[in-house]
């Protein structure tokens, strides 16, 4: 099929795709708009397998996102964002997944492939985590440190948080390793694939937490009487700014590292270390 055929059959299945997560409260203007260029690139330029992918990924994402969703509200006090998601989260968790694809259509170079897999592999694997890590009956500990932090802190894991991680990383693992057995755009047994792209997307969800637990900025909450002692960590939180509008106190991290940063971080790494290794593995 050539390119401009499916440009347009990508914009039209993607458009109609972003209306109906727009109608979904899933993102906002920004993120339909992000997300209907996203997947009309990977769609034209990875074919419709590729596509696949992509749908795995988000329509994986959003369903887990409502499993316990009203335990979840209080989430809301930590987190900058709200569940709809904007352009910068779109793009922050799929950016990576549309230049592989770009970069595959134009060189034809296998590497590209198995960096695109990759690339979802993590985004799934750190949002799959992020969903159901904090249902974890056990408190999640610091990354680095190992100590114990606030449920829904970036940085914080669980023996929950990191089995879902592996599954997440695992399902678009599979789910490439069908698509290549279809297209071939990846040399290589299914199992080596499958093994490939599962570990080094369980590896971007622990590069994101080790991120989130060093650089991300995180502050803590202020209140009318002061706010919070920046050793006081039952308060953490990652908005600049309390919903009275008074500015939270940064207690760590850099201010201009938010958890879009951190994702798109992480994600980058992997992605581009599966491009340069794959001739390795495959």
């Amino acid at each position: 099929m050539s390119f401009p055929f499916l440009l347009g059959i990508g914009l039209a299945l993607n458009a109609a795709a972003a209306l109906l997560t727009l109608w979904r409260g899933s993102v906002d203007v920004g993120g339909a708009t992000a997300g209907t260029v996203l997947g009309t690139m990977i769609f034209a330029c990875g074919g419709p397998l590729f596509w696949l992918v992509l749908m795995a990924f988000f329509v994986s994402s959003t369903a887990i996102g409502y499993i316990h969703r009203s335990e979840k509200e209080w989430l809301s006090a930590i987190h900058e964002k709200g569940s709809r998601r904007d352009a910068f989260q779109v793009l922050a968790n799929g950016g990576m997944g549309m230049l592989t694809a770009v970069l595959y259509r134009l060189t034809s170079d296998p590497a590209w492939a198995a960096a695109f897999a990759v690339s979802f592999a993590s985004s799934t694997a750190d949002t799959w985590a992020s969903e159901l890590g904090v249902l974890s009956p056990s408190a999640p500990v610091s990354l680095l440190t190992f100590r114990p932090v606030p449920r829904g802190v970036s940085g914080g894991v669980s023996l929950l948080g990191t089995l879902v991680a592996l599954g997440g990383a695992f399902f678009i693992a599979l789910v490439f390793g069908v698509v290549n057995v279809v297209q071939a755009s990846l040399p290589g047994g299914f199992l080596r694939i499958a093994i490939a792209v599962t570990a080094a997307g369980f590896v971007g969800s622990v590069v994101d937490s080790l991120l989130g637990a060093t650089v991300q900025a995180q502050y803590a909450a202020a209140s009318a009487g002061g706010g919070p002692s920046a050793d006081d960590m039952r308060t953490v939180t990652e908005r600049r700014f309390s919903p009275q509008g008074l500015p939270n106190r940064r207690v760590r991290g850099l201010s201009f590292v938010n958890n879009d940063v951190v994702n798109f971080a992480s994600c980058a790494s992997v992605t581009l270390a599966m491009a340069l290794l794959a001739p390795l593995f495959f």
